[in-house]
């Protein structure tokens, strides 16, 4: 056992992970004969790299896009190439949205087991929801919110669609190759969905104790009025957050206009987001519903 400072741990640290993303972001790029790039995220067993543009065709799978993008190893650039070679490979529209993988075209045992099933089912090729929620989440992180919109939009699309789902209104571990939703409502892609609508697409979350309202809504996500609320719990205490965005803007072309809460306004310093320190929270009632009302224009 050794004695190290914390700040020397955490410098360490911080160059360890500086270096692993530099080196993510230089050699591990792949691009088509168009020039179309995407993250590799896998060796097989013999030490092969498993996606790019092969002579059986193009490879390509989700879940190393949705890494490096979530863990900001992406860069912008490479965040938008990633976005439009997802939809050029791996977007259906018709069974749900983004497939986990392309066709490989063969039974590759040296991978996994994702290869144990015939591609469109699971984890070989299928719409796998929760990795689907999971790149919407790393979109909206980084702020490409049409492009996250358009992957939850699509696969709740998919699912209300009953003459082809076959399934209750939720969310499928996954659907098939002719759209029909299996395993309902499994846990990880339910959570993932209902995460990435409170904290991303309203914005709402926690930070150092204080809440921060950020809202990224499409403008049909609205109603008639202009309006969009959620009703939650925050430090103990019940509030209905309204987002008012009467012109119904999108989220790079507004700005907050004021803050309400219970009718009072309150002051607020950023024209990007709402901030309420945690004081001011804890001076409200716990026995009573809060509202707080987010103006932009």
């Amino acid at each position: 056992k050794v004695n190290v400072r914390c700040d020397e741990l955490c410098s360490i640290l911080d160059s360890m992970g500086d270096w692993i993303g530099e080196h993510i972001r230089t050699t591990e790029w792949t691009t088509d004969k168009d020039g179309d790039g995407w993250f590799n995220g896998y060796y097989d067993n013999s030490g092969n790299a498993v996606e790019g543009d092969f002579p059986t065709g193009i490879r390509m799978m989700l879940t190393g896009q949705v890494f490096t993008v979530m863990a900001d190893v992406a860069t912008d650039e490479q965040v938008v190439a990633i976005a439009k070679s997802a939809d050029k490979y791996l977007y259906d529209e018709a069974i749900g949205g983004y497939r986990l993988n392309t066709d490989f075209k063969e039974v590759k045992t040296d991978l996994g087991r994702l290869f144990g099933f015939a591609f469109g089912h699971k984890e070989n090729g299928a719409v796998f929801s929760h990795m689907a929620t999971m790149y919407a989440n790393s979109l909206y992180h980084r702020g490409y919110a049409k492009e996250g919109y358009k992957v939850l939009e699509t696969l709740l699309d998919a699912a209300m669609d009953f003459e082809n789902s076959r399934m209750y209104p939720g969310i499928p571990e996954y659907f098939d190759n002719q759209g029909r939703g299996l395993y309902a409502y499994l846990t990880g892609a339910a959570s993932w969905y209902m995460l990435t609508m409170i904290t991303e697409v309203f914005g709402v979350r926690g930070d150092l104790g204080d809440l921060v309202i950020a809202p990224a809504l499409m403008p049909e996500q609205y109603n008639e009025n202009g309006q969009a609320s959620l009703t939650m719990e925050f430090a103990g205490r019940k509030l209905e957050i309204c987002i008012c965005n009467l012109e119904k803007k999108l989220p790079s072309e507004y700005k907050i206009k004021t803050v309400w809460c219970d009718e009072k306004e309150m002051k607020n310093k950023q024209s990007t987001c709402v901030r309420i320190d945690r004081e001011l929270l804890e001076k409200l009632s716990v026995k009573e519903t809060h509202r707080i009302k987010v103006e932009l224009m």
